[in-house]
């Protein structure tokens, strides 16, 4: 087999027998069945050099889903990571090939990462869509197959910085999708994408041996993609498109992108119309704010290409991580991550005077489904009580039993991610009182509380005065803010702790303690916790939200995950609780966060 061949030429000499094994327990189990896309698939995972386990994982990935072999065989035959990875591989693609328009890609993409524990799993699955688009060769409808590759993959792979595939994910659904378009596009190009590239690096070899002698730099490129090609079309001519090769180089100094753009002007002739200088319009107020960058087109025989030139600290919003590159710092892969978020941070927080940092870890929320496979997003710790009012008020009140996974459980089970829960309705309401000490969404409490008329307890009322101040403390448990409802829990004579109303730690607090209280501090501090997905540039563009919000940042905490998730902890000092909902809407929007949660 040409496959077998070319797998195994791409694998290290002391890998080779294990993926040989894959190879022949793969055939055995295939036995006559001709089934080169897995091959495929393993081909470009060995060229990605994701490891052996990867490898043989992506020539497996398709076993279990075709009832060839089970995980457990799988694992006995080869590694428990490798099943994991085949196990993960093969939900997700259930996942996404059974919930086509029936869940939004703004769930099914956090979905899918909070399944995969390891973000090769992933990778295999997007080769995987690939290799099906490139060979048309598939079993998934063609709709379903663009939208699983377009809507959820590209901006997956945007999202995780994986270079080589967006563009493959766009060109090749694209192709799939609009073949006529497609070949006029090629035929207007007139190169492949690898002698494309190859015009990249070219173009690129040239400007260092022109800047290298001038100006130390550093030379990224990329050819523009075909599906990006047939968009710009719509507005633009294809003859007067000037990106079809861009590149950017990156310096130390303001002054050296004038210096860079002199030399390149006097070597290539370059097209006025396409010359843009955002650097003095940032300056004078009129260009995008915040954005210095120098953006010329220049002509190289037939050939147009774009250039920006720009220094390392425009840069680094980002593309952050080249920074350690040009620095000559060799460390692995998660600690340069965390050198750049460190120093992203450690800068951003000198132009403000602030560069207090405190740790803390967080978590996420759950997926959950119901028996017809519907998904019910849930914070963690949610139980099934949680779940049956998210499905519906009358569910939630006529829980009569409840299997989790097939398995009747009590009704104040905590749910875990990707739990399948059946309710078993009784034919009359069967809530119980007890049933808010097991709820934790806002939902399921002001159902139960209003079906029992639970009101708030009766309490004293004081009014907080100038000469108390002092003695007033908030809460660290629940971070009250001014604004909302607070009431106050009388500790000493002389010392009132205030908490938010809704604080879980008010139930064990006896009646006679609480005080009702008017709340007119000035400032009160709270924390968010971020969970995204690590992208070059992320952590730049939460603080150009923090600051943009005008809310003081007084401790910051992150931790990288070799997964490819991070998790941030930013702790605000703010006067008043509506700042901090429209930051989180405002970080909740940036591309590769997964949710943004006050503490």
């Amino acid at each position: 087999m040409q496959e077998e061949k070319i797998l195994l030429s791409k694998i290290s000499i002391q890998d080779k027998k294990d993926v040989l094994d894959a190879i022949n327990y793969f055939k055995q189990k295939y036995k006559n069945e001709n089934k080169s896309h897995p091959f495929n698939v393993a081909i470009a995972v060995a060229e990605r050099d994701l490891g052996k386990e990867a490898i043989i994982a992506a020539l497996l990935h398709e076993i279990v889903y075709n009832k060839k072999a089970t995980l457990d065989e799988i694992e006995k035959n080869f590694s428990e990571e490798t099943a994991r990875m085949v196990k993960e591989a093969t939900l997700i693609h259930e996942i996404l090939t059974n919930n086509y328009k029936k869940i939004s890609p703004e769930i099914l993409s956090p979905l899918i990462l909070s399944i995969a524990t390891d973000l090769r799993t992933i990778l295999i699955r997007m080769l995987a869509i690939i290799d099906v688009l490139k060979n048309g060769v598939h079993n998934i409808e063609k709709e379903k197959l663009i939208f699983i590759a377009t809507e959820i993959y590209s901006p997956l792979a945007i999202k995780l910085g994986v270079n080589g595939i967006d563009w493959q994910l766009q060109d090749y659904a694209f192709k799939t999708e609009k073949r006529r378009e497609y070949e006029e596009i090629k035929k207007l190009i007139g190169k492949t994408r690898a002698e494309r590239e190859l015009f990249i690096e070219e173009v690129i070899k040239e400007l260092k041996q022109t800047l290298e002698k001038k100006v130390r730099v550093t030379i990224v490129g990329r050819p523009k993609n075909f599906k990006s090609i047939y968009e710009k079309m719509k507005k633009t001519p294809f003859k007067k498109m000037h990106d079809i090769y861009g590149i950017r180089i990156i310096c130390n100094k303001e002054k050296e992108c004038y210096e860079i753009l002199g030399e390149i002007h006097s070597k290539y002739d370059f097209i006025r119309e396409a010359f843009d200088d955002y650097i003095a319009k940032e300056a004078k107020g009129i260009g995008q704010k915040g954005y210095k960058s120098i953006h010329t087109a220049i002509r190289r025989k037939e050939d147009v290409i774009e250039i920006q030139i720009r220094t390392w600290e425009q840069h680094m919003r980002t593309e952050s991580s080249l920074y350690w590159e040009y620095k000559r710092l060799k460390k692995t892969k998660e600690f340069e991550k965390e050198l750049s978020w460190e120093r992203q941070l450690v800068e951003w927080q000198k132009s403000i005077g602030n560069e207090n940092k405190v740790r803390k870890i967080s978590t996420t929320k759950i997926f959950v489904f119901t028996p017809k496979k519907e998904i019910i997003v849930l914070p963690i710790g949610s139980t099934t009580i949680d779940f049956a009012f998210a499905v519906h008020t009358d569910v939630g009140k006529r829980i009569k039993q409840v299997r989790v996974n097939g398995t009747l459980v009590p009704i104040e089970t905590k749910l875990n991610n990707l739990d399948k829960v059946e309710i078993i309705l009784d034919e009359k309401t069967t809530a119980k009182k007890n049933w808010i000490n097991y709820v934790i969404t806002e939902k399921a409490k002001t159902k139960i509380k209003g079906f029992f008329g639970l009101a708030s307890p009766k309490i004293k009322k004081m009014q907080q005065k100038s000469e108390l101040i002092k003695k007033i403390k908030l809460a660290e448990c629940c971070h009250p803010l001014p604004g909302e409802d607070v009431i106050g829990v009388k500790t000493t004579k002389r010392k009132i702790i205030i908490h938010k109303k809704d604080c879980i730690n008010l139930k064990n607090i006896s009646q006679d303690k609480l005080i009702a209280i008017d709340f007119e501090k000035e400032k009160g501090k709270t924390k968010i916790r971020v969970i995204a997905v690590d992208r070059i540039g992320l952590l730049a563009e939460i603080l150009m939200e923090i600051k943009k919000s005008k809310v003081n940042l007084t401790g910051t905490n992150f931790k990288i995950k070799n997964t490819g998730y991070i998790e941030a902890i930013f702790e605000i000092e703010v006067n008043n609780v509506k700042k901090i909902d429209s930051l989180k809407e405002k970080i909740e929007a940036i591309p590769s966060i997964q949710q943004v949660i006050r503490e």
